[in-house]
């Protein structure tokens, strides 16, 4: 629920004129602000080799994070969300293709994982295209391309996490994100800490929101080391993107609060296809 809402606000952003790169930026430092404090609670110091594994993991995220600002500028959001739910099975595919599962992948997960493709299949079908709007397809092939770049880190993560300490491991990687970052500061279309423009109070929201969900989510990856049933799970955000942007689309006025009702109903249906997937994991 807290990833949906933050990619309408980030959605909501954009379509203000908020950068990308700014958004990006700011997304990325305020989630390796929300990571310090996993070095407190962690045993030692890091490595230079978790440090050089953290920074490689982190690459990967930005990547992704890249990748799917650019899909959220290029498509709706009720699109965008739900496919990254390909994620599920694109993570068990890597967990089988790299030898990295603990523990076998049973009939059930197989099963929801396939569900969930099934179901951004009918999400992802492109609607039908009104005069002088976007085409999808640029939106949906950057949105699955982040959900395969996501997908690589899911899986390699849980290997890497419990080779030292998990908590570690989280600050190396999202610190690494932070220093990253840095990096692309020169390419910011509008001052960083802007808060004057319309778009300003949007771009925090969804930065806020954004780091939020991150923490647990990979905490939940690092901790348990279950990459594929947590991204089954992490499919609903579709769900709860579709459900808001059908409350709360038009009141932000989000341009596909104006999308066809059957559109709305058939990512609808395929949100729920994703949630079916889910009760067979859990």
């Amino acid at each position: 629920m807290i990833y949906a809402l933050g990619a309408i606000l980030g959605k909501r952003a954009m379509e203000l004129g908020a950068g990308q790169m700014r958004t990006i930026i700011l997304s990325n430092l305020m989630l390796a602000v929300f990571f310090i404090p996993h070095f407190f609670f962690s045993e030692g110091f890091p490595t230079l080799r978790e440090w050089f594994t953290g920074a490689c993991l982190a690459m990967i995220f930005l990547l992704g994070q890249t990748l799917l600002f650019r899909a959220l500028r290029a498509g709706d959001a009720s699109l965008v969300s739900p496919l990254m739910g390909v994620k599920s099975i694109l993570v068990a595919f890597l967990l089988v293709l790299f030898g990295l599962s603990p523990n076998p992948i049973d009939l059930r997960t197989w099963l929801a994982a396939i569900l969930a493709t099934f179901a951004v299949a009918l999400i992802g079908w492109p609607a039908r295209r009104r005069i002088g709007s976007q085409s999808p397809w640029p939106g949906m092939v950057l949105a699955l391309s982040s959900a395969a770049a996501f997908s690589l880190l899911d899986s390699l993560f849980p290997h890497f996490s419990h080779q030292s300490d998990p908590m570690r491991m989280l600050f190396c990687v999202f610190g690494s994100l932070g220093f990253l970052t840095l990096i692309l500061l020169p390419w910011k279309e509008e001052p960083l800490l802007r808060r004057g423009a319309p778009c300003d109070r949007w771009v925090w929201a969804s930065a806020l929101l954004i780091a939020g969900q991150a923490v647990l989510m990979s905490s939940a990856i690092a901790f348990f080391r279950v990459p594929t049933e947590v991204n089954i799970v992490y499919s609903c955000r579709g769900l709860w993107t579709v459900l808001l942007v059908l409350w709360i689309g038009r009141r932000l006025n989000l341009n596909e609060g104006a999308l066809s009702v059957w559109v709305k109903l058939r990512r609808m249906l395929g949100s729920i296809l994703l949630a079916i997937g889910i009760v067979l994991i859990t």
